[in-house]
């Protein structure tokens, strides 16, 4: 465990919760159950914290892209990329809920901003890389901009994400897989 790990979790935990507002160096210690002292040995600001956990967040994310196995089929691959943000279970639920809390507050926070543009440029660089190849294998249309695609498959996601959010937890998988899959279709050349 990392620095300050079993503090960030906490912290996760309390933004999933309550949102930023929630965010303070009282929230965070309760939640982890140690002293507030503890907290500020690591994080002496709420400004701190919530940088922090937002680098902790796409970490988590992006460990678990690393994880995956891209072989096979392009569309197959993507699709289980994009899983990985999807809202399916509880976990992924609460992660998707603090990414939108994060990704609300980029605009109008100097600390967020940054590490949110950052993120998304890397994103859809990736992606935009990943489609790129697909088309050179042929698995997608020669005529569709690699760059355009990864900007719509982020507002797919993220659209979906929201969408998903609203509904019932036993509803949200329905919803969300069905969809990502009926875009990948349209996407993907068809063999």
């Amino acid at each position: 465990m990392g620095r300050g790990d079993h503090l960030l979790d906490a912290l996760v935990r309390v933004v999933a919760e309550g949102g930023i507002a929630a965010v303070s160096v009282r929230a965070v210690a309760a939640e982890a159950g140690v002293s507030v002292a503890q907290v500020q040995y690591y994080f002496r600001t709420k400004e701190e914290l919530v940088t922090a956990a937002y680098k902790h967040v796409a970490e988590g994310l992006l460990e678990r892209v690393r994880a995956l196995d891209l072989s096979g089929p392009p569309r197959d691959a993507l699709r289980r990329v994009l899983h990985v943000w999807l809202p399916v279970d509880e976990a992924r639920s609460r992660d998707a809920k603090v990414w939108l809390t994060f990704a609300a507050a980029a605009p109008v926070s100097p600390a967020i901003g940054p590490l949110s543009a950052e993120m998304d440029g890397d994103l859809k660089r990736w992606l935009a890389g990943f489609l790129g190849e697909a088309q050179r294998t042929g698995a997608l249309d020669p005529a569709l901009d690699p760059d355009i695609e990864a900007a719509l498959i982020l507002a797919v996601q993220d659209g979906l994400v929201v969408q998903a959010l609203v509904l019932p937890e036993q509803e949200r998988a329905a919803l969300v897989v069905a969809a990502m899959d009926t875009y990948l279709d349209r996407l993907f050349v068809r063999r």
